[in-house]
């Protein structure tokens, strides 16, 4: 039988939340002819959820993390145990995924050297913080796998046949790892992208039957799940099919306009006037989660915004850091954006 595989441990609030929307999500579509399992540490268990436990301990988490330093190696160290252990195919899913399709047609896709992933995600290039991987291998034996135009793909979604197993344990080998800065912690993935792209004789993604919650709407998808799942409280699986699909909260036309308008005449580019526009939708939001959602969103913008400080903290006055108290955001918005302010020097 083919594998669903979630990974969750250690402080996992979010995680679980996440969690008990992707299975929601699975069952609504069906998960016929599917083996869902969480690989989890004892405190993470959910005997609420129909999944099978794999429950592992503390010592083994720490092993497989590097003693929390590599945090990103625990997802192929979890493939490897559950492909060892079923001898079938296994899909690892990110918990911040919710099933548009039926389970089983990700699993199909699966086959010996075809391994799945979400999507594409550039090149090694193409970010900043990924340059250090570069630097690393460069003059090294893994400078003609790992180089600037080195594809990189979206691990959200990650799916392989025990004949694959290889892949993952010369990706988790420490004798191929050169010296890479602790502030890189998915080197092992990344070297795993260069080899499938190497090697396997196929590679094919999910992206059309899964959705992760990616850019803003990750705000989104949480202010709509810790309405839904309270920490603590059990999940009810036979409102599966009622399960609603979470979409992004409406902008009334009027602040659109009230936003274009301020753009136009203070020189904002679009990023700041989308997040100038997230600010007044914020403030207008008729309930507490709408007003952090917005909040955040609107935080994410600023954070790019090439807009200066001393000027945004005129166009945001709401949110301005002597502001803050009385906001009414939640404490960890509130955070966020305080020290937003901070960074910033104000």
């Amino acid at each position: 039988m083919a594998t669903l595989l979630y990974l969750v441990h250690g402080a996992a609030v979010q995680q679980q939340q996440q969690l008990s929307y992707s299975v929601l999500s699975a069952l609504k579509h069906g998960v016929d002819g599917v083996d869902l399992v969480l690989i989890c540490d004892a405190a993470n268990r959910r005997p609420d959820l129909p999944l099978r436990h794999v429950v592992i301990s503390p010592e083994q988490i720490a092993q497989w993390t590097d003693g929390g330093r590599r945090p990103a190696r625990a997802q192929l160290h979890a493939l490897d145990l559950a492909l060892r252990e079923t001898g079938g195919p296994v899909c690892w899913v990110s918990t911040d995924s919710a099933f548009t399709a039926a389970p089983a047609r990700l699993l199909e896709r699966i086959t010996p050297e075809t391994p799945l992933f979400y999507d594409r995600d550039g090149w090694l290039t193409s970010r900043p913080e990924w340059s250090p991987i570069i630097d690393a291998c460069k003059d090294t034996a893994l400078s003609e796998q790992i180089h600037p135009s080195t594809e990189v793909f979206d691990k959200g979604i990650l799916g392989f046949s025990p004949s694959d197993l290889d892949f993952i344990n010369q990706s988790l080998s420490p004798s191929f790892w050169p010296r890479i800065p602790n502030s890189v912690d998915n080197f092992e993935q990344i070297y795993l992208c260069a080899l499938l792209a190497q090697n396997a004789q196929e590679l094919r993604f999910s992206h059309d039957l899964v959705q992760r919650y990616q850019g803003y709407m990750r705000h989104v998808y949480q202010g709509r799940l810790e309405a839904m799942f309270p920490p603590g409280g059990a999940v009810n699986t036979a409102l599966a099919a009622q399960l609603p699909a979470i979409t992004e909260p409406p902008k009334p036309l009027h602040l659109r306009l009230k936003a274009k308008a301020y753009a136009l005449r203070r020189g904002l580019g679009n990023g700041t006037e989308f997040g100038y526009l997230a600010y007044l939708c914020a403030f207008a939001a008729p309930t507490p989660e709408g007003r952090n959602v917005w909040a955040n969103i609107a935080l994410d913008m600023m954070e790019r915004s090439a807009r200066a400080p001393q000027k945004l903290v005129k166009d945001l006055s709401m949110l301005a850091p002597e502001a803050l108290p009385d906001a009414e955001l939640s404490p960890q918005t509130e955070e966020r954006w305080r020290r937003y302010w901070m960074n910033a020097g104000l």
